[in-house]
């Protein structure tokens, strides 16, 4: 058996801070009628990438999104009817035959992911999601600690596709170059998703070193999923935001800038003994579903994996500058409105980059 390596999900994202109050006014838009949801209108992501125009082309015609992670809170009030199946793949081993059980979450990363991807729209509870037509398939491989072996996150991919899944979101923070080295890498499990119609979208992780763009930024190469650095309510790379590298399909979205909490992504959340709850959170993780929504709204308009993918980067906003010191493929940032057909494609003037701008957060 070959060495497995493992990842933390945990560290694909950053803990909101307070003053949520002091803030709101600075960074939430005022666009609550596009959904009757009473978080919507902290819901900046959403307006920032032209999800409300977006649903007026359709809201993911019941695509079905994998996610692989902590697993989803399958009894929350804006994700329950949103997941249409689940398992557990820790301790699978790499083998998707010994995943069983369900996909129930015990650490909240992944119910935080699955809303920004898929959260329920216009039922008058918690917030909307990218995609609140499509339905979710979940994966647990990660575990309470959100770290996990790199064979039962291939397992979990395998699983998601298997039972459906037509883009897969990876909010993982993996390293390719240190884990190909160590032995089994994610490479086996993203290019199963593509060979079998499914788009893998992978969070490029949070390791900006000193915002210089000197770690974190893995050899992709030729690997066939779109990588995700995020952004902040200002459309400037988040310092933590690791580079994008020689990725062959990259941009950024919406992740948060890890400051204040109304400068971070509000989504849905788990948390033991308590019911429906919601979290702001910071990270390439949460920047990932928001382009895996993308994706669903796309093939739920009839594109082909490899048209949705090549979409979405044509009409990314290339104003944003994403590129770092060691060079980048970055396309821009996300515009789903403009990747669905609803919006112009445009460009933003005065968009931020990384690299030595960044202000990095340190203790992640």
């Amino acid at each position: 058996m070959n060495p497995v390596s493992r990842t933390s999900a945990v560290s694909a994202s950053i803990l909101a801070a307070s003053l949520f109050a002091a803030l709101a006014a600075a960074f939430l838009p005022g666009a609550a009628q596009a959904s009757n949801d009473p978080l919507f209108d902290k819901q900046w992501a959403l307006t920032r990438i032209g999800a409300p125009a977006a649903w007026t082309k359709g809201t993911g015609g019941n695509v079905r999104i994998g996610i692989v992670d902590t697993g989803v809170d399958l009894t929350h009030e804006d994700l329950a009817g949103q997941v249409v199946a689940s398992t557990n793949c820790i301790g699978s081993k790499g083998d998707a035959s010994k995943c069983t059980g369900n996909g129930q979450d015990d650490q909240g990363h992944g119910t935080h992911v699955a809303g920004i991807a898929a959260a329920a729209k216009d039922n008058g509870k918690g917030i909307a999601g990218v995609a609140p037509g499509a339905r979710l398939v979940v994966a647990k491989a990660l575990d309470a600690a959100g770290s996990g072996t790199t064979e039962d996150i291939n397992a979990g991919i395998r699983w998601v596709v298997d039972h459906g899944a037509r883009v897969v979101s990876l909010s993982l923070g993996g390293d390719f170059v240190i884990d190909s080295l160590l032995g089994t890498s994610l490479k086996e499990g993203i290019q199963y998703a593509w060979s079998r119609g499914a788009v893998p979208v992978l969070a490029s992780g949070n390791s900006n070193l000193l915002g210089l763009g000197l770690l974190g930024s893995a050899q992709y190469g030729t690997l066939p999923a779109i990588v995700v650095g995020a952004t902040g309510p200002d459309d400037r790379v988040a310092g933590y935001s690791s580079p994008l590298g020689n990725a062959r399909w990259a941009l950024v979205a919406p992740g948060g800038a890890g400051t204040v909490e109304a400068a971070n992504v509000l989504s849905t959340f788990w948390v033991s003994g308590q019911s429906n709850q919601y979290k702001a959170l910071a990270g390439t993780s949460m920047a990932t579903p928001h382009v895996a929504g993308t994706v669903a709204l796309l093939l739920g308009q009839g594109l082909t994996p490899l048209a949705a993918v090549t979409r979405i980067l044509a009409t990314a906003d290339k104003g944003i500058r994403c590129g770092s010191l060691l060079g980048s493929t970055c396309a821009g940032r996300l515009n789903a409105g403009a990747a669905t057909g609803a919006t112009p494609v445009t460009t933003t003037l005065g968009g931020g980059g990384g690299g030595l701008l960044g202000i990095p957060i340190l203790g992640f």
